[in-house]
């Protein structure tokens, strides 16, 4: 109790893009479901069919929130799952159908989160061939380019809503409108998948304003449990499954659906998508008061478009400076943030995404990635100016030169 006392009190959390605490309607929304409501959705007595209903209504509130139909929502684990069964669902439904994979290409981005780079690297082992539109050094999709990579074979194009490391947010409804253009110019059909896994709290992620085909989100990123995720996909969108087993989830997902995560997510999606406006509004207003103070301080620099960027994401580097002993001195000091994506590894090293922004391995090798929460406060980011500064002072002392 005293540990949770002086850690609410006293630390600055600034990495809620790799986690969020779950909120207390969440929590009050799952708490049936552990020891009373434990039924088996796919049981045919009294406790199934009670099951079946709440998943049932769960997946109806995700649909209404994203304005699709409630077969058009898939609950998965989370981002890495729904970007995998995203992504080889469809080249697996090509193949079922007779296509060859020397006639299957992908269009996406080496800015992409690993959960969707190392399944196309494997694809491409497997002789799909993926081509990776160029970003400028903002982070932001060559749409030039794009669209001359557009070929008669793409079948496939996957590019992230919000980067889960520098949070440039790509136009995606201009993608898609070029993608569009393209299958009515060329009469073929082409795949539209983003992963919006950063995207609930701070963004609209309605479907049809985004046109998008396919769209991963993670419960555990907007204030929901961890451990649960959807896929949403338009019923003209044919994948199949990448696991055997059972019927559940329309047989896409096979396995007993875990009903707490379930109604946990459905009830943090919306929530988030309800609030994103206010929150967006609010988080965006302090976050660039604070890059306004970090960027004084010696060698710091914004990587990132700052126009086109997710509300509360603010990415820097400092060339020539440990990073990585920069967040473990931060921690000491009560701040918490990160180098890069969570899920990009914390063995250290570079970021990939930055230096495929910026072609600079100093800069790549000395990223900061804070990222706000909607409690977020001016104490807190002037908390971690504070800490950041002393560090850099004890740095030079010690002959670091900021670049």
């Amino acid at each position: 109790m005293l540990l949770t006392m002086w850690f609410k009190s006293k630390r600055a959390y600034l990495d809620y893009a790799a986690a969020t605490p779950v909120r207390k309607e969440v929590l009050e929304a799952m708490a049936p479901y552990w020891n009373i409501k434990f039924g088996n959705a796919s049981s045919i007595h009294a406790e199934g069919l009670d099951a079946k209903k709440d998943l049932d209504d769960a997946r109806e509130s995700v649909a209404r929130t994203l304005r699709v139909r409630p077969s058009d929502i898939i609950f998965t684990s989370g981002g890495t799952e729904s970007n995998n069964l995203a992504i080889r669902g469809v080249v697996k439904n090509l193949k079922a159908s007779g296509l060859s994979v020397s006639d299957i290409e992908i269009i996406s981005t080496l800015t992409e989160h690993p959960s969707v780079l190392k399944v196309l690297e494997e694809l491409g082992e497997e002789g799909v061939k993926v081509l990776y539109v160029s970003v400028d050094e903002e982070g932001l999709v060559n749409l030039n380019e794009f669209n001359q990579l557009l070929s008669s074979k793409t079948k496939l194009v996957t590019i992230a809503y919000s980067n889960s490391e520098t949070g440039v947010v790509q136009d995606l409804a201009r993608i898609g409108r070029a993608i569009k253009e393209y299958e009515k110019t060329n009469n073929t059909n082409i795949v539209f998948h983003t992963d919006a896994s950063q995207a609930p709290l701070w963004l609209p992620c309605a479907l049809d304003a985004l046109f998008v085909d396919m769209m991963t989100l993670d419960a555990g990123k907007c204030f929901g449990p961890k451990g649960v995720g959807v896929l949403v996909k338009r019923p003209k969108t044919n994948i199949n499954s990448v696991t055997k087993g059972g019927s559940q989830e329309q047989g896409f997902r096979p396995g007993t659906e875990s009903l707490p995560l379930i109604v946990g997510a459905s009830q943090a999606i919306v929530l988030a998508q309800k609030e994103v406006e206010v929150n967006a509004k609010t988080v965006t207003k302090m976050r660039d008061w604070w890059i306004k103070k970090l960027l004084k301080l010696p060698g710091v620099v914004l990587n990132g478009s700052l126009k086109e960027r997710i509300a509360n994401n603010v990415n820097i580097s400092i060339p020539g400076l440990d990073t990585e002993f920069a967040v473990v001195s931060l921690d000491v000091k009560g701040v918490s943030a990160s180098t890069k994506s969570a899920c990009g590894g914390a063995e250290g090293g570079h970021s990939e995404v930055v230096m495929v922004m910026t072609k600079d391995q100093e800069r790549a090798s000395s990223t900061i990635r804070f990222t706000l929460g909607p409690k977020t406060t001016y104490s807190d980011l002037k908390k971690a100016t504070a800490a950041l500064q002393e560090h850099l002072e004890k740095m030079r002392s010690l002959s670091f030169d900021p670049k």
